[in-house]
């Protein structure tokens, strides 16, 4: 996971002039888009990632400083370095998930994410939610997949049996989890911010 460590880090690195207004969620949320997308332009990116122009400027510079993206008059693209911390990413990472209003979680908007393999991180969920929040999410709940069963580390064995919603149909053939994955079901305002709530939970288990 070294590249995707190495991505993450161009968040943190200062730049000339003002703080950038991102997290970096706001970061690997774009990195991401701009991946599915195969080519963007950066008004549609911007759009996407509820970001400003501004900061997806600094966004796409970092990237390309440190050849992960470039761009033409089309629009922004991943490079073949880019490109190879992207399927790190999705061989760790699932699509989103857009939820119907569930009780699983708070927030009008809720989308799911799963983390391959992120159980073993999982302590509480708190953890998890406390990050969701710093991006102004709603709450987040965090499952792991244990023989076939959602379940919440020192709560639930049998979520699905404790907690009854029409979302489980849903993450079974979505996210369709394996024994250790996890499961983040965030919900914000809006369907962006629950993306970023439910992103920055996953990366405190990557």
């Amino acid at each position: 996971m070294q590249s995707v460590n190495d991505l993450l880090q161009i968040a943190e690195r200062p730049v000339q002039g003002p703080s950038p207004s991102f997290e970096k969620p706001h970061l690997v949320l774009a990195f991401i888009i701009i991946g599915e997308s195969g080519i963007i332009g950066r008004q549609a990116l911007a759009a996407r990632s509820g970001l400003t122009e501004g900061p997806v400027r600094t966004i796409l510079r970092k990237l390309r400083e440190d050849g992960y993206a470039d761009a033409n008059p089309s629009g922004c693209y991943l490079t073949k370095a880019g490109r190879h911390v992207y399927q790190s990413f999705m061989d760790r990472l699932t699509s989103f998930v857009p939820i119907e209003g569930s009780n699983l979680t708070m927030g009008a908007a809720q989308v799911a994410l799963g983390v391959r393999g992120g159980g073993k991180a999982v302590k509480t969920g708190l953890e998890q939610r406390d990050s969701a929040i710093t991006l102004r999410a709603r709450g987040a709940t965090t499952f792991v997949a244990k023989d076939g069963r959602f379940t919440i580390p020192g709560g639930s064995n049998d979520c699905e049996k404790d907690f009854p919603s029409r979302a489980w149909p849903t993450l079974r053939a979505k996210l369709r989890p394996k024994n250790g994955d996890a499961m983040i079901v965030c919900g914000a305002g809006d369907e962006i911010t629950a993306k970023l709530g439910a992103l920055s939970a996953a990366l405190t288990l990557l």
